[in-house]
């Protein structure tokens, strides 16, 4: 039977599987809710002092579903940090949610913010979270909405904070020295250079950093000739497709800093994308905006999925994958290519018959106009092919595969759609 509990800040958790900052971190009501799904952590909704943030247009979600089924995890929302009065969530929200996660081993995050760098705007709350009991406090840094029509003693709140390193870090210091708790650092995508935030971020004292937020964003309904939902640009949740940029940014800090605390967010809504996190460097896994667009179930399907994926690879704790592939990660410049790309390409796909079902996708799709529909199969125009493998990834027989990537040469498989491609060009013939 796997074990799921996993270490972080030196807090046992019953599992890696976790509410990073959102609506179900605000109220007990909705705490209770993620909670009885057996996830191991939860981040509370941002508090903080500042006048705008706590008050939104309603209505204040506009899922883009509609529009088109690509974009069924997607919605732009104008919501921003806590609405509830500052006193009212210290003195009675935040020591429920405090309470119900101690009776039920769960991590409780804090999560606040305050504009610039003044130190009394940030340290009296992170003293009064310390107070209250929260087991670590998160610096939400990474929020899109301040990105636009911020008034000017608001520029620096949100994700402005954490794009630049010296600024990154000097909010850090101050807090990490203020209180005896564990402090988190928030990333934002927009970020150009996350890892010198990281190396900052760590010297200044952060014991965690969270990767990542998300980016703004606004959409425009063209039927009706206007902007969707709201005429602003604010935060903007792109769903699973999120993920590749967002590993990237993750393994931009994991990288670099190898073996630091790192919650992994952005994107996930099922167990292997949790396990992929983790891969990359995350020591837990949060979901957020996946748990609106598809329900609370997902956060129990995650915990269960992953042990049973473990039981099915062997795997006894977790700890066993978190950073798996975070060494093998490098730049595309490092990996064995040739010296001048050849207008014949030294890769071809080659077709298992026996499998194929003569569907044409791969006819249909080929960006070079390659492969051509015969008799009901596809067959290959050696001249034009440039080995790129798009007839691979985009054939519905994935699960067992029709198309290899292979060397013109010998036939040596070079790809079969699963883990990493060879590296062909350092090999001899």
């Amino acid at each position: 039977m796997a074990d799921l509990t996993t270490e972080f800040l030196g807090y046992k958790l019953k599992n890696p599987v976790g509410v990073s900052s959102c609506d179900f971190g605000e109220t007990k009501w909705e705490a209770q809710h993620v909670i009885d799904q057996g996830i191991g952590w939860l981040t509370g909704k941002t508090i903080h002092k500042i006048d705008g943030p706590h008050r939104w247009p309603r209505p204040f979600f506009y899922p883009l579903k509609r529009f088109s089924n690509d974009f069924k995890d997607t919605w732009v929302s104008s919501q921003m940090f806590s609405k509830i009065p500052y006193d009212e969530w210290m003195s009675k929200e935040g020591p429920a949610i405090v309470d119900l996660c101690r009776k039920n081993n769960v991590m409780y995050i804090g999560s606040v913010n305050a504009a610039g760098m003044d130190p009394d705007n940030w340290i009296p709350i992170l003293k009064d979270m310390e107070s209250i009991g929260v087991d670590a406090i998160e610096l939400d840094t990474g929020g899109p909405h301040a990105t636009f029509g911020a008034v000017k003693s608001q520029l620096d709140c949100g994700a402005p904070q954490a794009m630049d390193p010296e600024k990154s870090g000097a909010i850090v210091k101050m807090c990490a020295e203020a209180v005896d708790i564990p402090v988190i650092f928030k990333a934002t995508p927009q970020c150009v250079n996350q890892a010198a935030v990281s190396h900052a971020v760590v010297e200044a004292g952060a014991a965690a950093i969270t990767a990542n937020n998300t980016f703004y964003g606004t959409w425009i309904d063209p039927e009706a000739g206007e902007f969707y939902g709201g005429p602003y640009a604010v935060g903007f949740s792109l769903g699973r497709i999120f993920q590749p940029f967002s590993l990237a940014k993750v393994l931009e800090t994991t990288a670099s800093i190898k073996g630091f605390p790192v919650i992994g967010v952005g994107g996930i809504g099922t167990w292997d994308d949790c396990v992929r996190y983790m891969m990359a460097g995350a020591h837990i896994a949060g979901l957020c905006s996946l748990v609106y667009s598809r329900g609370v179930g997902i956060l129990g399907k995650c915990i269960e999925g992953m042990s049973d994926f473990m039981d099915r690879k062997g795997y006894k704790h977790t700890s066993e994958f978190i950073g798996k592939v975070v060494d093998d990660f490098g730049y595309v410049r490092d990996w064995p290519r040739e010296e001048i790309m050849s207008p014949v390409s030294p890769i071809i796909p080659k077709f298992d018959y026996d499998k194929c079902t003569g569907c044409g996708t791969c006819a249909k799709l080929c960006p070079y106009f390659a492969i051509e529909m015969k008799d009901g199969l596809p067959v290959l125009d050696d001249e034009h092919c440039a080995g790129c493998s798009w007839c691979m990834g985009y054939c519905p027989q994935y699960k067992d595969p029709v198309i290899d990537m292979v060397r013109r040469d010998n036939g040596t498989q070079v790809w079969d759609g699963h883990g990493t491609h060879r590296k062909w060009y350092i090999e001899k013939a």
